[in-house]
């Protein structure tokens, strides 16, 4: 009993220091990546959101999912439902998490019926698929974009789904 609640006390201790993280480890170890200085870390299902302000940078990882440019469209079809003048800026290949990938600009008014701008980049092992989504309002992209390239920067796959076990 004394260690399931010293469990606990240890969970909500690191719970509430989240925000001071500078790396946060997916907990089954597929993906690492960088936590800039006063971005707080949410996790999720099958990834984590990087929050600060109203702007958000989200990792996730997915089986099935393709080749990286299905992935962008697969992303971008289900957020363009959802904001308003919804429109592609400019798109290419990158290098995602160390391996070849794609990314894609749109701009839009989000559901909060605010102007912003977001990107998607993404890459695949054949199994599966990571993506990131990174956001921000228009007038807060500047103050953001150099955290927005350490956490895309800092993004390390670590352990494909089709690695085996």
């Amino acid at each position: 009993m004394l260690a399931v609640i010293s469990g606990i006390v240890m969970l909500l201790t690191a719970a509430s220091f989240g925000y001071a993280q500078t790396v946060h480890s997916d907990p089954d170890g597929y993906y690492k990546l960088q936590v800039p200085a006063g971005w707080q870390v949410q996790t999720q299902a099958n990834g984590v959101s990087l929050l600060k302000e109203s702007s958000y940078a989200s990792a996730l990882r997915m089986k099935g999912q393709g080749t990286p440019r299905a992935l962008i469209e697969f992303f971008a079809s289900r957020i363009g439902s959802q904001w308003k003048k919804f429109d592609g800026a400019s798109a290419g290949d990158s290098q995602f998490g160390g391996r070849p990938g794609a990314y894609a600009w749109f701009t839009g008014i989000n559901p909060k019926g605010i102007e912003a701008v977001l990107k998607i980049v993404t890459t695949t092992d054949g199994e599966s698929g990571y993506a990131m989504l990174l956001s921000a309002s228009r007038s807060d992209f500047a103050s953001v974009k150099a955290d927005f390239e350490r956490i895309e920067a800092g993004f390390e796959i670590t352990k494909p789904f089709n690695k085996p076990k």
